[in-house]
Parts: structure tokens; C-alpha cells; sequence
């Protein structure tokens, strides 16, 4: 069996961000139900917005001023992580879908091992009731002969 091992960890780099963020779609998700419900399906729905969307050029829609400058250093570090989180999670998947082919294959192996040991363990008996019989069959040839012999010599003693 050859023995094929995970794909090694692809380059990593992060992606531009270009898009401005869709603040409808984001205004109309309650982060305090998604965590209170563990809603994975409603994170995932957002993961690629969120992860590459631009917020840099933001604007506070009351007054127009930037964005606060730690908070959009806070948000972007937040991108980063989740990005290189993406891609740690798509490469653990690909080394599980090899690793679980791999089991596959050891678990075809190991169950023909075991037709074979069966199948092998058979002949074991088959051969080992094979010696007995021929056993047997020496001794009482044996015998037999041992018997013949003492006969001769009975006979031969008779005739001198």
C-alpha cells in the first residue's frame, strides 16, 4: 500500500479588500441572537463579506468624519485572523479528506488481511490433519514391517 501523506500547507497571502461593507445586510443581523442561539448558519452566511470588505473609507453617516483610526486597526486585525482562519480551515479539510482516503484504504487492507489469515489458517488445519493421517499411515507401515520381519526370522529359524 503506498503510503500517501497530506498535502503540504499551500502559500498564504492575504487578499485585497475592495468592496465597501453592505451595511443593509449587516444592520439586519442580531449578533446577540446569532451567539445566544449559536447560529453557525447566519456567520457563515456573512464570513466572506465580513472578511473581505474595505471599511477603511467609512464615513460616520451623522457627522462624515473617518472612521476612528484604532477601531478600523482593530477591525482590519480582525479580517486578518479570520482570512488566515479560512485558509487554515480549507487546508485542515483537504488533509482530512486525503487522511480519510488513506483510512479507507487501511481498512480495505486490514479486512484482506484478514480473508487471507482466515484462508491461511485452513490450510493450517487442512495441513496438520494431512501430517496426521500420513503419520498414522507411517506407523502402521511400521508396524507392519516390524511384523513382517519377525516372521522372516520365525521362518528362516524353522528352516534351519
Amino acid at each position: 500500500m503506498a503510503s500517501a501523506l497530506p498535502p503540504a500547507v499551500p502559500v498564504f497571502q492575504f487578499r485585497p479588500r475592495q468592496t465597501s461593507p453592505d451595511w443593509r445586510r449587516l444592520s439586519a443581523v442580531d449578533a446577540g441572537r446569532v451567539a445566544a442561539e449559536l447560529d453557525v448558519a447566519a456567520l457563515q452566511e456573512h464570513l466572506e463579506h465580513v472578511t473581505f470588505c474595505s471599511a477603511e473609507r467609512e464615513r460616520c453617516p451623522h457627522c462624515q468624519a473617518p472612521a476612528d483610526p484604532l477601531l478600523l486597526k482593530l477591525f482590519r486585525l480582525a479580517q486578518l485572523c479570520l482570512e488566515y482562519l479560512l485558509h487554515s480551515q480549507d487546508h485542515l479539510s483537504a488533509q482530512l479528506r486525503v487522511l480519510q482516503g488513506l483510512l479507507r484504504a487501511a481498512d480495505a487492507h486490514r479486512d484482506q488481511l484478514a480473508k487471507d489469515l482466515v484462508s491461511k489458517d485452513h490450510l493450517v488445519r487442512a495441513l496438520k490433519d494431512e501430517c496426521k493421517r500420513r503419520r498414522k499411515m507411517i506407523s502402521t507401515q511400521q508396524m507392519m514391517l516390524q511384523a513382517g520381519a519377525a516372521c522372516h526370522q520365525i521362518f528362516s529359524i524353522k528352516d534351519m
